[in-house]
């Protein structure tokens, strides 16, 4: 590659460059059965285990002393990337080292064994400055750390050094990379691809953790000769472009090896009629075979979408009681709105719940087949309530759209609770269609002029507790400030958060009280995390960025660092 790595190790005096391996630390190797048992002093996987619960098994800080917590220290990271990305990344911990990703996409290994402060081990760059973006984190598997890249590589480094153990490329022009991989049974290291807006076809594919063999791969957009290829124009290559983008780190079941993933809109995103018929496998969920990477089943919420419905919130893995029965089950926060809960393993739709006070888009979801109730399968181009169409001026819309991101939720175990963070309504003010046959491709797409949203207005930003038995909503705290930071839920009774103010705080899990707040003077868009270090548990989080585009928030201003912030009794 063009790209020159460089590896930075740190020593007691000096900043060294080098790739001299550093002494071997006492950690021990990432097996399946760890990731699947996961510690509750560790934080190994994107969502602390394979379901996707972001849910922390200890509770020394709990609702009766969080009141007392405080900072036991703080790293600093880097200055903003070349991309003018948000600080994204999830980081891992075991066995007192912190593995987690900077605002210039380098991985960085910090050790925090002391409790008192947090020392850089080595830090390797992954990618140029122009090229800097918010890659959401990194995998650990074996003795090597994992990570994809804005390049469209994916790389993997040895844990004890940091030095390149192998790294090889996957994508073609336009495509890059933004999810955190993750590591299944036998090892496979899974990425997917994301810039299905920008004129690409989405796909989740398998790599071999020893040397970067590619396993297999899925296309989130169907080719010719492919089952679902169908519900896109015949006369056209629009599917060539079709979007599906893969934003964020898929769910896993390990009893199954089914995985989950979400995927984007359609693209061009407001343009359905450009792409007429149901546009598979777009704005779904797609459960994928571990081994072969073949479909298993899909749901696609929003056929023909017209409102940029990504599905791209993490599918929450679990197992209650539904109906007098138990079920394993999945549940789903919607772009279309709504909170959807499926059968895991068949795909059998069970029920949608309204997220939101305000959807306009659609006059709700039909309870048999879990489509929006205006759907017509004997059409190729569907008329919503409210969808944006060629001709027109503008059409407000409703519902969706900031219900759910790259912002992961959390699930309570002992409460049977999903907890998010979402608008009480999101609406644009305008959509339009500027468009027509004339344009080429390249002017289709993004929402530079053409189409898309003229503006969004969010109100009541609010943190919820659904009920996942029945996906009612059963509590809710309005802090008025955009989070999109994801939750943490805690055995100590708490739900964490920050938002785009830089406030990281802790509710109670069962009230929604707000409990504790501090500000961190940087946006937080990182979700929080625990983990312990000889019986003593830590609250961390990091902070640092500013929106790369539509200006949804409305940070402070000054210097657009990164730290790593760490909390304790």
């Amino acid at each position: 590659m063009k790209y020159q790595r460089r590896l930075l190790t740190f020593g007691a005096v000096a900043l060294l460059t080098s790739t001299v391996a550093m002494p071997a630390f006492a950690e021990s190797t990432v097996t399946f059965e760890r990731l699947s048992n996961p510690e509750p002093g560790n934080w190994l996987t994107v969502y602390g285990n394979y379901q996707g619960w972001r849910y922390s098994a200890l509770d020394e800080i709990n609702k009766d002393n969080v009141a007392d917590l405080r900072l036991a220290f703080a790293v600093p990271l880097s200055m903003q990337g070349g991309l003018g990305g948000n600080l994204q990344s999830v980081p891992l911990v075991d066995d007192g080292f912190i593995y987690t990703m900077d605002m210039q996409d380098a991985i960085v290994k910090i050790d925090v064994g002391s409790g008192t402060a947090g020392t850089q081990l080595w830090r390797l760059e992954t990618t140029p400055a122009e090229q800097q973006g918010r890659i959401q984190g990194a995998a650990l598997w074996g003795d090597a750390v994992y990570s994809a890249t804005r390049l469209g590589t994916v790389l993997a480094a040895a844990r004890d050094s940091g030095e390149v153990l192998w790294e090889e490329g996957y994508v073609v022009p336009g495509e890059f990379f933004d999810a955190s991989p993750i590591a299944i049974d036998g090892g496979k290291i899974i990425v997917g691809q994301a810039r299905g807006d920008s004129g690409t076809r989405g796909y989740v594919f398998a790599v071999d953790p020893d040397d970067g063999t590619e396993l297999w791969r899925w296309w989130a957009v169907p080719g010719p000769g492919e089952p679902g290829h169908e519900t896109w124009p015949q006369d056209n290559d629009s599917w060539m472009t079709g979007g599906g983008g893969v934003w964020v780190a898929p769910t896993y079941d390990p009893d199954t090896n089914f995985i989950f993933v979400g995927t984007g809109n359609p693209s061009p995103a407001w343009d359905a009629e450009f792409r007429a018929g149901d546009n598979l496998y777009t704005a779904s969920t797609a459960v994928l075979d571990g081994d072969t990477g073949e479909l298993v089943w899909y749901f696609q919420y929003t056929p023909n979408d017209a409102h940029e419905h990504d599905e791209i919130s993490p599918h929450i893995l679990f197992d209650v009681e539904v109906g007098g029965e138990m079920r394993q089950v999945f549940g789903h926060f919607s772009r279309t709105g709504y909170y959807y809960t499926f059968d895991r393993n068949t795909g059998e739709y069970l029920s949608a719940v309204p997220g939101q006070s305000v959807i306009t888009w659609t006059a709700g979801i039909d309870p048999k087949t879990g489509l929006p109730v205006e759907y017509d399968p004997d059409v190729d181009f569907q008329r919503y309530a409210v969808n944006p169409e060629r001709g027109e001026e503008t059409v407000e819309l409703c519902g969706g759209l900031f219900l759910t991101g790259t912002w992961p939720p959390s699930y309570d175990p002992e409460r049977q609770r999903v907890y998010n963070s979402s608008p009480d309504d999101s609406c644009n003010p305008g959509v339009r269609i500027d468009w027509d046959d004339t344009q080429t491709v390249e002017e289709r797409f993004g929402r530079q002029g053409l189409g898309g949203p003229i503006g969004v207005a969010n109100s009541g930003y609010r943190i919820n507790a659904t009920d996942a038995r029945t996906g009612e909503i059963v509590a809710s705290y309005d802090n008025g400030i955009e989070a999109r930071a994801g939750t943490l839920n805690t055995a100590g009774g708490l739900v964490f958060m920050g938002d785009g103010v830089g406030n990281l705080q802790a509710y109670d899990a069962d009230t929604l009280d707000l409990l504790w707040s501090i500000n961190l003077g940087a946006m937080i868009v990182s979700p929080p995390f625990s983990y312990a270090v000889d019986g003593k548990q830590y609250i961390a989080v990091q902070s640092g960025g500013r929106p790369n585009a539509g200006g949804f928030f409305d940070p402070p201003s000054g210097p657009n660092s990164s730290n790593l912030w760490v909390f304790a009794l």
